[in-house]
């Protein structure tokens, strides 16, 4: 009887340590389980957002952040932000910081906040838009045209002898308007002036779009725009690739689309 009782008294103090070890892990889940995170709203990113775009308030949005992940100068409402302008690419799920974004038409104390977006070895250069210009007013900041001349070579001053190199006119064509792809790939930056808010809906649409150019680039268009007649053609969204064509001149148009025109026959 004595060692069926210190059998009993043995099993009884295991079975007391054994609950109290699960007691006591019970209770450190549970503590731990109600523990809460401090969050704060912070303002993220929906979709992409281009270096040099106007953020739209489609783009952003409100998430809760664990508030020492927050940076200190994170905005915490999305109007601080639409309306700005992306300094770099913005990506879903990204805070959007005030060092990414810059007031679109804020003035500096001494200079515009036009010339932070201008790309590395670019300038700016200002064209006036018409509705055709403007592709039916659909050009936008962030869009990419290529932009055709067109020349009228009886403006060209006459030179008896041609330069070395320099292909002999078809006859027939001297002096006839050529159509060409002058520059191709240029970026936007900013449709209508710098210096006014946020368009309204009902607001008359821009009359002057303001392009990235290399600096000789600049020259040129400044040149084809007192001798010739320029226009743009909106290019496909991210298609950067450069094509090779041909200019369209009078003989052209009569051949590839079989007019099957012929000079007049001089008397």
């Amino acid at each position: 009887m004595r060692r069926g009782g210190r059998i009993l008294i043995i099993l009884g103090l295991l079975l007391g340590v054994i609950t109290a070890v699960g007691t006591f892990v019970v209770l450190g889940s549970t503590t731990t389980g109600t523990q809460k995170v401090a969050m704060k709203p912070v303002v993220i990113a929906q979709q992409n957002i281009p270096e040099r775009v106007e953020i739209t308030a489609e783009a952003v949005g409100l998430q809760e952040w664990p508030e020492s992940a927050v940076p200190a100068d994170a905005p915490e409402s999305p109007s601080a932000v639409i309306g700005k302008v992306a300094l770099q690419p913005i990506y879903p799920g990204q805070i959007v910081l005030p060092q990414m974004i810059v007031a679109k038409g804020a003035i500096g104390q001494s200079r515009s906040n036009a010339s932070l977006v201008i790309p590395e070895g670019k300038v700016a250069m200002a064209f006036p838009l018409s509705e055709l210009t403007s592709v039916a007013n659909a050009l936008q900041t962030g869009d990419t045209v290529d932009i055709l001349l067109t020349l009228q070579p009886g403006l060209l001053p006459t030179n008896a002898t041609r330069p070395a190199g320099q292909p002999a006119p078809v006859p027939g064509t001297e002096g006839l308007p050529v159509t060409q792809v002058m520059l191709q790939d240029v970026l936007i930056i900013q449709i209508g002036a710098w210096t006014t808010t946020t368009a309204e809906q009902n607001a008359p649409a821009a009359n002057v779009v303001t392009f990235a150019v290399d600096r000789q680039d600049a020259l040129a268009l400044k040149s084809a725009r007192e001798s010739g007649s320029i226009d743009f053609v909106l290019r496909r969204s991210g298609d950067h690739n450069k094509a090779t064509t041909e200019p369209v001149t009078l003989q052209y148009l009569n051949k590839r689309f079989n007019f099957n025109l012929s000079p007049a026959i001089q008397k």
